[in-house]
């Protein structure tokens, strides 16, 4: 056979789309509101990062993005942010700023770290035995912090470390991050990979961090990492697919064993030897369990160190001197502990903000898919037809019909109704398939407001006039059913409706509708689909609930926004069956949402959020009271206390998602660290004493072995 190796001639086509992939590295993928691209940083496998400036306070941020929008890059992009989002508490952390889930393509906006990755930093050469303790500390403090976040990294590199200004490391990049909880797999990097972790079918483990400090470690003190010679990076270069790469990289790490070379390293001790052969040890029990145990064992190796005995009389000196601090530093503590729960106040509101935020772009998205899917009922035109067909009839008659057929075999009702019928049931099963919380009612009125059909079927609302409900008019309000204005009409556009307590079902109710036209344009009716606010909710709730950080318990409402006097809940999750029924035992249930209104202040900050165009804006509070808490029942009293609160708009709606936690909850780091540091300080006063006969005892016994040896007479008569 022979072998045809003339270059392939591209066409116009193809030139043009090699014009636009070269030109993808130099250009922004978007443009976001608030910032200014400045240029790129770096390109991963799932992802670009841009340096950018934010253009209300001029500092520098890193934009990443994600290149579609859905499948496996939403999928990585939603693992980093919930990571991310858990270990916001972190200073060895990067810092998320900003998510961008509803824009083309995605991206979050994080901390720009000044000096860039450590790999860069590594590229010059090995670091000083010193230099490189004291960044794995700092490495192992936010492994630390993630890890008792229930965040593994499951990637730990050099490229995956930043170094700032003052040259402190920070981690970054959780694309590959599992929560302690999860059962899947996750690829690390070769030679910084435990080999139990190159398996496709491996469950997540705090060891394998460890096993990468090891190997970070080492790098930094050898200027290499463990395992990696020219015949090793041969063997995986021919292997043919991933599997099989993986394959021969634990075969190959299990073979060769412990690494020796950073033994002969200048400054590294036995005890400093013998840690990263523990980090690197192939059977991941004999590792150290996490982080924690790395980070005690190179403080004692430190200790270990510093322990010279002609040094106890400055220990001394610090004693006394930590004895006589102790008042000075009371005061102080007791000065700055309030700075102090005022940054964590901001940072714990500013993550819930972030979870507002995302559980009001949530439900918005809810809200108008089901909008659409009514408005896509009406565009089908043997709906539109036999609609406009049934509404020249009389309504009495109309009304009739649906009265003696509705409850008939499918086959046996009108035409019209058996269209409506079959796009309810469709749309029942399509919310039982992707989990969403099934609507309550569909119904159909004309155009002045009576309602000629309805899904669940009730002769309760049947012929029933509603154009006093917001859902027929759409003028954000709910008139009087006996003093309607005599010129509403029926709404123009898709609207959500203002909740309302249902007639039927008496929980809190929304209703999505849209108008019926004919033919020629002509408004002739409503079509509407109500659902409660709670079921609405449940879900959205539910799935932010499972990813939050361990240890804060976060509360998840919707509020509606009137006016600076009336701010009233809407939705809560202790506003269950049982809840309402042990309200009305208790003689309050009679104006249960009525009573569930923010207190002044809270309403008044919310209500000085909107703009000039009525719109709203987030809120950020750092006290608020729980509206629930002033039911009088058992059930309300774990909403009771003193919470913080965020507060996000939910765009074309006067609706408000309410994120929040306990003040206590999120201030109890601070509160522990100042009460261990006042009885640590008044413990050094009372054992100071102690301390000091000791110390004193000590160097006398050190100073009477130093002295010179007083010669005996016989020797005098030698010399």
């Amino acid at each position: 056979m022979s072998e045809n190796n003339d270059t392939q001639i591209q066409g116009d086509d193809d030139r043009e789309s090699s014009r636009r992939l070269s030109l993808q590295g130099n250009r922004p993928p978007a443009e976001i509101e608030g910032y200014s691209i400045v240029r790129r940083l770096g390109t991963g496998a799932y992802g670009a990062v841009w340096l950018a400036r934010e253009d209300r306070t001029g500092r520098m941020v890193a934009v990443k993005f994600y290149p579609h929008r859905r499948g496996l890059n939403w999928s990585m992009l939603s693992r980093e942010v919930e990571k991310l989002a858990a270990v916001y508490t972190s200073r060895n952390i990067v810092r998320l700023l900003d998510v961008g889930w509803n824009a083309e393509p995605p991206y979050f906006v994080m901390e720009f770290v000044e000096n860039g990755s450590l790999g860069n930093y590594l590229a010059r050469g090995a670091l000083s035995v010193d230099e490189s303790i004291r960044i794995i500390r700092e490495v192992c403090s936010a492994l630390i912090d993630a890890h008792g976040a229930g965040v593994l990294h499951c990637d730990l590199k050099p490229d995956n470390v930043l170094l700032d200004a003052q040259m402190h490391a920070r981690i970054c990049d959780f694309g590959q991050a599992r929560m302690s909880h999860e059962q899947s797999p996750a690829l690390g990097t070769l030679y910084y990979m435990a080999p139990e972790q190159a398996d496709l079918e491996a469950l997540p483990d705090a060891r394998w961090d460890v096993y990468a400090i090891g190997a970070l470690l080492y790098h930094m003190i050898t200027g290499q990492p463990p395992h990696r010679t020219p015949e090793i990076q041969r063997a995986l270069e021919h292997a043919g697919t991933l599997e099989k790469r993986l394959e021969i990289y634990r075969q190959l790490v299990t073979a060769a064993g412990l690494p020796k070379e950073h033994r002969s390293v200048k400054g590294v001790d036995t005890r400093l030897a013998e840690l990263i052969e523990q980090c690197l040890a192939v059977h991941p029990s004999f590792r150290y369990p996490n982080a924690q145990a790395v980070l005690d064992e190179i403080e004692a190796r430190d200790r270990q160190k510093a322990r010279r005995p002609l040094l106890l009389l400055g220990f001394l000196v610090l004693v006394v001197l930590t004895a006589a601090m102790v008042p000075v530093f009371v005061n102080a503590l007791s000065r700055n502990l309030k700075v102090t729960e005022q940054q964590i106040t901001q940072r714990a509101l500013e993550s819930d903000a972030l979870s507002a935020r995302l559980q009001a772009a949530a439900l918005e998205d809810e809200l108008n898919t089901r909008l659409e899917e009514l408005q896509s009922i009406l565009e089908v035109e043997s709906v539109r037809q036999e609609l406009e067909l049934m509404m020249k009839r009389p309504v009495d008659e109309v009304v009739t019909e649906t009265y003696e057929t509705a409850e008939r075999a499918f086959a046996e009702r009108p035409k019209w109704m058996q269209l409506l019928d079959a796009a309810w049931e469709r749309s029942n099963r399509l919310n039982e398939t992707r989990q969403r919380g099934q609507d309550t009612s569909w119904f159909l009125t004309d155009a002045t407001g009576i309602q000629i059909w309805r899904r669940d079927y009730s002769p309760v609302t049947l012929g029933v006039m509603f154009s006093y409900r917001d859902y027929f008019h759409g003028l954000g309000q709910d008139f009087d059913a006996n003093e309607v204005p005599a010129d509403v009409k029926p709404l123009s556009a898709p609207h959500v409706s203002v909740a309302y307590k249902s007639t039927t079902t008496g929980r809190q109710t929304v209703a999505l509708s849209v108008p019926v036209r004919d033919s020629a344009g002509n408004i002739i009716g409503i079509f509407a689909r109500t659902a409660h606010l709670g079921d609405l909710q449940a879900r959205l709730r539910g799935r932010m609930m499972t990813s939050a950080q361990q240890g804060v318990h976060r509360v998840i409402a919707l509020a509606e926004v009137r006016d600076a006097k009336e701010v009233r809940l809407l939705d809560h999750p202790c506003l269950t069956e049982d809840f309402v029924q042990e309200a009305e035992r208790a003689n309050t249930d009679l104006q249960l949402f009525a009573q569930l209104r923010m207190d002044a202040d809270s309403a008044a900050r919310i209500a000085s959020a909107k703009d000039k165009d009525g719109g709203m804006s987030e809120v950020l509070l750092e006290s608020y009271v729980d509206p629930v808490s002033s039911i009088q029942i058992p059930q309300s009293a774990e909403y009771r206390g003193d919470w913080m609160a965020a507060l996000a708009p939910i765009r074309n709606t006067p609706w408000m998602v309410i994120v929040q936690e306990h003040r206590e909850s999120a201030l109890l780091p601070v509160q522990t660290m100042a009460q261990k540091a006042k009885q640590q300080a008044w413990l050094a006063v009372l054992i100071a004493p102690s301390l000091v006969g000791m110390v004193w005892f000590f160097v006398w016994q050190a100073s009477v072995k130093l002295s010179p040896r007083k010669l005996s007479p016989a020797e005098r008569k030698s010399d």
